[in-house]
């Protein structure tokens, strides 16, 4: 898509769009950055706090970076709701760094899942491609495993 000249790059785009917004005209210069994981080594500062993307990239693997935006939010919530609630700083760093324990671990976890089944699904070595296969299968012959696995990446557990 780099390479391709203003008048063909604005008639793909178009077409990935569907036309939905008319006929693209003019397209701005065109640049590409690779998706790689990037997780914050702090979360917390003096009064501030890092949630999602700010927090942590991942590979945007069925909308799981939203999923984990959406669940440091929550967190978040929770932690100011319970300080003011005991009459505590919400913006204390103990009151902060609670909420970093907590969000961390799990979006580190999910992070490298994620870009453990990019690099999964990425590789097109046929060995690797039967194993995966046969992975499948079998997970999904486990109803149970599989409906604890999508639950979890629904952000119901």
């Amino acid at each position: 898509m780099l390479a391709l000249d203003d008048a063909t790059f604005c008639a793909e785009l178009g077409a990935a769009f569907d036309f939905r917004l008319g006929a693209i005209t003019a397209s701005s210069a065109r640049a590409s950055f690779p998706l790689r994981l990037q997780l914050a080594e702090r979360y917390i500062a003096e009064r501030l706090v890092l949630i999602g993307d700010a927090a942590h990239v991942v590979h945007p693997l069925a909308g799981q970076g939203v999923n984990l935006g959406l669940r440091d939010v929550t967190a978040l919530c929770d932690v100011l709701k319970r300080a003011v609630d005991n009459e505590r700083d919400p913006g204390s760093t103990s009151t902060l760094r609670a909420y970093e324990r907590q969000r961390r671990s799990e979006n580190a976890l999910a992070g490298w899942g994620f870009d453990a089944i990019h690099r999964l699904f990425g590789n097109t070595s046929t060995p690797l491609v039967m194993a995966r296969g046969l992975g499948l299968t079998a997970l999904n012959a486990l109803g149970p495993i599989k409906r604890r696995l999508m639950d979890h990446a629904a952000g119901r557990t």
